[in-house]
């Protein structure tokens, strides 16, 4: 359960106005097994994207998962429940996935286990021999990012390797392989909204509509970091909202490291390593419940969690 969007749609009842009641909340709806929101096949990256604090902040090691790393998680997830097995696993977290020479081979492995593979991309970096193979390997959903269809602007907000031309050529010709070859992939263009292309909103969906794209205009956040603030409206938690993830999923770090939180660049809350452990010991282990018991009263943050708290709860 997204618990953000199911707040948003209604009044909460009296007993979601306490920390209390939404730790005893999101811990009936935990499953047994995790959901792994997100696998890093690298965290390399050849923008600087002003809305991310990769490029600035990040320190951790650069590296590509061993596909070998990656077969162990997708064969562990697919002996999980329909509950679990049935959500979008993304196949990125802090880098450009196209940069990882397997891929392709990546999407084919996890829909050949009937999972739901999802990339998110940023296009400058496709070529018609990836398309083609992505089309092949028959993947759940592909993102494209892209945050405005002025070329100057686009170049101010994902850095100098942006190329709005290329962007739009290489998008168009990845709707065209896949209509052409009739795939059910869910293509889906994603602005995100920030104070200087909201503005574009209107023409940017109907541009990529007519060219046969979904799409999504997704609200600004600044992850963790206070300085990025100003580029957009934050949304913020319901009054008494504890921060749902550790109750949600795991991310697992091109290494095999295990972190809470989709916001981890640095890989700050290390809950286990994928190489030396199950998802689910992970998932059910000390290190896990320690931070949903430090989350949930409120004391106890780590730093990391502590930014975090101080930028979305109301």
């Amino acid at each position: 359960m997204d618990f953000l969007q199911w707040a948003k749609s209604r009044t909460l009842p009296s007993a979601l106005q306490t920390r209390e009641g939404w730790v005893s909340f999101f811990e009936h709806y935990r499953t047994g097994e995790p959901h792994i929101h997100q696998i890093e096949p690298t965290n390399h990256c050849p923008y600087t994207c002003i809305m991310c604090p990769r490029h600035t902040r990040m320190n951790r090691k650069k590296g590509f998962m061993d596909f070998a790393v990656f077969q162990k998680i997708i064969d562990e997830i697919s002996t999980y429940s329909d509950d679990v097995k049935n959500k979008e696993i993304e196949l990125f977290h802090f880098g450009e996935s196209l940069l990882h020479p397997e891929i392709a081979k990546m999407v084919s492995y996890t829909s050949e286990h009937n999972l739901k593979a999802t990339l998110s991309i940023n296009p400058c970096d496709l070529t018609q021999p990836l398309i083609d193979t992505l089309v092949m390997s028959n993947p759940y959903q592909i993102i494209i990012s892209i945050d405005s269809m002025d070329p100057d602007k686009y170049r101010i907000l994902r850095g100098a390797h942006a190329n709005l031309d290329k962007a739009v050529i290489n998008t168009s010709a990845l709707l065209r392989s896949f209509q052409d070859a009739k795939s059910n992939t869910r293509l889906t263009v994603r602005m995100i909204v920030m104070h200087n292309n909201k503005d574009e909103k209107d023409s940017y969906t109907s541009f990529w509509r007519s060219q046969g794209a979904e799409v999504e205009l997704r609200d600004f956040f600044p992850w963790n970091d206070r300085s990025l603030q100003e580029l957009g409206n934050i949304e913020k938690y319901p009054h008494s909202m504890p921060c749902p993830f550790p109750w949600q999923y795991l991310v697992v770090q091109w290494n095999g490291d295990v972190v809470a939180c989709c916001r981890d660049y640095n890989g700050q809350l290390i809950l286990g390593n994928v190489r030396k452990q199950s998802l689910i010991e992970i998932w059910n282990g000390q290190r896990c419940t320690d931070l949903r018991n430090a989350i949930g009263s409120g004391t106890g943050l780590k730093q990391m969690c502590q930014e975090c708290h101080s930028l979305y709860n109301s």
